[in-house]
């Protein structure tokens, strides 16, 4: 070879060009699978308490000092509020500030993303292909949209996929076998996730749950196997461990939360639906028996080192599932860092299978493997156009349902003046106390969904006397402390001076017509009835007399829906109560 030959540039390959198409085209379809996944999360319905969360974080924007005590309640004076979900409603009050429904959306998907792209990211650090991660997005997106409402709990699940990703990424042997590394640095910002996570829900209980497991797992594995890493992963542990813990002190009520949240999940709370076993044979439980076959056939068919001490947190998951549903994400979420090598391998398997086969029928037309070229990477974008097409709806307004919420009841309160103490169903209480913040500042309500963050178990007892009546105690906790059962004592506590009750909360409803001669029926639609202390609304001598000619008492079907937040606007008139409802 002479000098010049040597010295003249090299031919670039051919397959070059291809590389960088091959490498936009994964881009395009990991893409084009977050926004399928965003697609089947994308349930757009307000949550029972969106209005609250956004009120409480308003006030505390506006006030700039958190609120020790129970607010816009009548039931307490004074009582301690140990409020766990701080920082999600200042986020949550930001982000309608900011864009009204629009902005909360926007944060939903934001978080959605975050939720389902870092296992993604993840199986694809360990090599994984894109069928693979699109069953992890499949897999995530369907045992999650059930859940995955505009509440604080977004932030939990979102805690909990980064504390999984720094995990699964961060401590050998996690998902893969252990090799000889050391755990990396990355881990200690686990300290500072869970400080962010303790201020934001008290699902940070599961994630310091999950953490102490998989870590004294990993240490106990090292004994076993009688590792000579076994000291000095033992210190590193144990420091992790009580630096989260102490981060998790970092909160305004400091120690008191920690307590508080320990006292509160001690008792049962079966009256939250979410807080009840998962039904297996309903739509909520379809994607976790699917999810549960999976986990069985990846396991069984892989050729994959399974990692038993993330097997074992995950089966403590799926026992907590079982028992209370709202952990049915926590196990999707394991599941989809830790079966990621297991799905690839099923499907290196299933190519493998499919190529011999092919072979087998015609071994002399065997086609060559060929980079994705072009035309893939075209397919990819028009599913992402389509997909956002299909997204857009869903992204545009955030619902508030007629036949679930008062809306109609809420408008008519409002154009007579109606407000005062308002004994409202649990489920509605935060909608009336934020259209009572702009309508009605004077206004309060008994009883709302903070529960116990700011109600005595006597104060719970009472109102549910009221509203469930005398159920079994598979359908309600009640304490021996609370006296005995007496369905009309809400009625009288602090004299409220309206009840709004759901029409078919048969209990409530039931009561409301033994007590005929002290209250009186102002409205009535399909959905709700408003009820009125007789010495208020139907003497003639009352300032709030309500003269019957104003009063409304049909069956108008509750249908269809309005855009968030749902807030009367019209102007505060006794007006004939008018089908037609305008809210903002």
């Amino acid at each position: 070879m002479t000098a010049l030959s040597m010295t003249e540039p090299q031919p670039v390959p051919a397959a070059a060009p291809r590389s960088r198409i091959a490498r936009w085209t994964s881009i395009a379809w990991l893409c084009a699978f977050l926004l399928f996944g965003l697609l089947v999360m994308s349930v757009s319905n307000a949550d029972p308490d969106l209005w609250g969360h956004v009120t409480y974080g308003n006030e505390v924007i506006r006030d700039g000092h958190l609120h020790g005590t129970t607010t816009w309640s009548y039931a307490v004076d004074d009582y301690r509020w140990v409020n766990h979900e701080n920082i999600a409603e200042l986020v949550m009050a930001a982000s309608d500030n900011f864009a009204g429904q629009t902005g909360l959306l926007l944060l939903k998907s934001l978080l959605t993303l975050l939720l389902l792209g870092l296992p993604v990211w993840a199986a694809r650090r360990q090599g994984a292909g894109l069928l693979t991660c699109l069953v992890i997005v499949t897999l995530v997106s369907f045992n999650v949209s059930f859940h995955w409402l505009v509440r604080p709990h977004m932030f939990s699940y979102a805690c909990a996929a980064a504390l999984l990703a720094i995990l699964t990424t961060g401590l050998p042997g996690a998902v893969t076998e252990r090799g000889d590394d050391r755990p990396k640095w990355w881990l200690w910002l686990l300290p500072v996730l869970m400080c962010f996570w303790t201020n934001a829900h008290g699902g940070y209980l599961a994630g310091m749950a999950i953490l102490t497991a998989w870590l004294g797992l990993d240490g106990i594995e090292l004994l076993l196997r009688r590792d000579a890493r076994l000291w000095p992963t033992i210190r590193h542990h144990a420091l992790l461990i009580a630096v989260t813990a102490g981060a998790c002190l970092i909160n305004p009520y400091g120690l008191e939360l920690h307590t508080w949240m320990l006292s509160s999940l001690g008792r049962p709370r079966p009256e939250i639906c979410e807080w009840a076993p998962l039904p297996l044979f309903s739509v909520d439980g379809l994607p976790f028996l699917g999810l549960a076959a999976g986990t069985f056939l990846c396991l069984k068919k892989t050729d994959q080192t399974r990692r038993w001490p993330g097997l074992i947190v995950m089966g403590l998951l799926t026992w907590q599932a079982m028992k209370h549903h709202r952990h049915l994400p926590f196990v999707a979420l394991i599941a989809a860092y830790l079966l990621a090598p297991h799905i690839e391998s099923l499907v290196k398997q299933a190519f493998a299978w499919f190529a011999e086969r092919t072979a087998a029928r015609s071994p002399s037309s065997r086609p060559a493997r060929k980079q994705p070229g072009l035309a893939g990477l075209v397919v990819a974008v028009i599913a992402i156009a389509g997909l956002s097409a299909a997204q857009f709806p869903r992204q545009a307004t955030l619902n508030v349902d007629r036949g679930y919420y008062p809306v109609a009841a809420m408008q008519y309160m409002h154009q007579h003046r109606l407000g005062g103490k308002v004994l409202v169903t649990f489920n509605w209480a935060q909608y009336v106390l934020a259209v009572f913040s702009e309508t009605s500042p004077d206004s309060r309500i008994a009883f709302d969904g903070r529960f116990r963050t700011c109600y005595p178990q006597s104060i719970i007892d009472m109102y549910f006397d009221f509203l469930l009546g005398d159920v079994p105690s598979d359908k309600r906790f009640r304490s021996a402390d609370s006296g005995p059962f007496d369905a009309t004592k809400a009625l009288e506590y602090k004299s409220p001076d309206l009840v709004l009750i759901e029409r078919g909360r048969r209990a409530a409803a039931d009561v409301m017509r033994t007590v005929t001669d002290d209250w009186c029926l102002l409205y009535q639609d399909s959905l709700a009835e408003l009820w009125g202390r007789r010495s208020v609304f139907d003497d003639a001598t009352s300032p709030k007399y309500l003269a019957p000619a104003f009063r409304h008492t049909g069956d108008e079907p509750q249908v269809g829906s309005v855009p968030w937040p749902a807030i009367p606007k019209a102007p505060r008139t006794r007006l004939a109560f008018r089908t037609a409802v305008t809210v903002r």
